[in-house]
């Protein structure tokens, strides 16, 4: 992308296409054998039937990958430079929600979004006999000077339907896990053991975002792309902003089950995870109150009120090597905002921050 590091309200983030694959099946017919008996003796003989076995093959062949992230990094490409709509034949999930939002972004702050093509791709996804089908990619952007790798997570709902991304977040390259195919090309979905500590790690960067504080045995979140969007609800709740409370709820992102979007890797597994917040603002009524560029992009009411409600996401990457679990983010994403009527608070400041911003 031209433009890299917009992480939260400042984050941009890279994303990649689909390639259609076509669906293939195997059809076994059996005959009904009659035969008429002249006598009550025996049994007409029948055949045996043959055992009806499902036509099974991994997601994506060897190959398939460098061409589907070729034609989708093409017209993501294009479609960012279009309306958010253009964006629905190539992503879904939580990442079409980012992408709309950063467009939004864009359009308001005068930015220019674009997508990269890609160098070393590496991708494996488990078996399948029947849709949806889906599978893993890790990418590397090609003329990027940093060490990043995109990781993301490709979905196809049926013979009729394109891929689509449903997930990506960038990570160090030490970051990628190294996963193993077998003959077929089909990596192993990842053991019970990676999907109870990643819906843990998940659980525990939710609190985090929330109180600012790390769970006793968790990652370090403060390291790993989180403290971010503490800093930014720091900044809200600072003094001169003239904000009278800040208030912030985080949860684990369910609308698509990405826990079980999970492959297992040379030392365990590895999967895709989100967390999301909604950040409370009560402003008082004396204060007049500036917004800023990125929330009023994606403001989604028209109404005034003294209280505004962003809601944000927070990707992440999980990977699991034995006992220990390890946790990625790119930073967080603003999504939508809207200002509604509530309890103003006088008291907080006075009529001197009128002038206060909250950026």
């Amino acid at each position: 992308m031209t433009e890299r590091d917009m992480a939260g309200s400042r984050s941009v983030g890279r994303f990649l296409r689909r390639r259609g694959v076509r669906r293939m099946a195997t059809v076994v017919a059996g005959g009904l054998v009659t035969g008429l008996a002249l006598s009550a003796c025996a049994d007409i003989p029948q055949p045996s039937r043959p055992e009806l076995t499902p036509y099974e093959r991994p997601a994506v062949r060897s190959g398939d990958a460098g061409s589907f992230l070729t034609n989708y990094a093409e017209s993501l490409d294009q479609a960012l430079g279009e309306e958010p709509g253009a964006l629905e034949p190539l992503q879904t999930g939580p990442l079409l929600e980012r992408t709309r939002a950063e467009m939004l972004i864009a359009e308001q702050t005068g930015t220019t979004l674009g997508a990269s093509s890609y160098t070393d791709v590496v991708a494996g996804g488990p078996m399948f006999g029947e849709y949806p089908m889906w599978f893993m990619a890790f990418a590397t952007p090609e003329g990027e000077e940093s060490d990043d790798v995109e990781a993301m997570l490709a979905t196809r709902d049926s013979a009729d339907a394109d891929w689509k991304v449903a997930e990506s977040v960038f990570v160090p390259a030490e970051a990628q896990p190294t996963i193993l195919a077998d003959q077929q090309g089909a990596v192993e979905l990842a053991p019970d053991a990676h999907t109870e500590a990643a819906e843990a790690v998940v659980t525990q960067a939710s609190e985090y975002l929330t109180t600012g504080d790390v769970p006793e045995g968790a990652p370090n979140f403060e390291e790993a792309g989180f403290k971010d969007f503490r800093d930014y609800v720091g900044e809200l709740g600072a003094e001169d902003t003239g904000f009278s409370d800040v208030g912030v709820e985080c949860a684990p992102y369910e609308d698509l089950p990405l826990e079980d979007y999970a492959l297992a890797t040379e030392g365990g597994g590895v999967s895709f995870a989100e967390s999301r917040c909604t950040i409370t603002v009560n402003v008082p009524e004396s204060y007049f109150v500036d917004l800023g560029d990125e929330i009023e992009a994606v403001m989604t009411s028209d109404s005034e009120g003294d209280v505004i409600t962003i809601d944000v996401a927070q990707p992440m990457l999980i990977t699991t090597e034995g006992d220990t679990a390890s946790v990625y983010s790119p930073g967080w994403y603003m999504l939508s905002s809207e200002t509604s009527g509530g309890g103003g608070d006088d008291e907080a400041g006075s009529d001197e921050g009128g002038d206060d911003a909250a950026e």
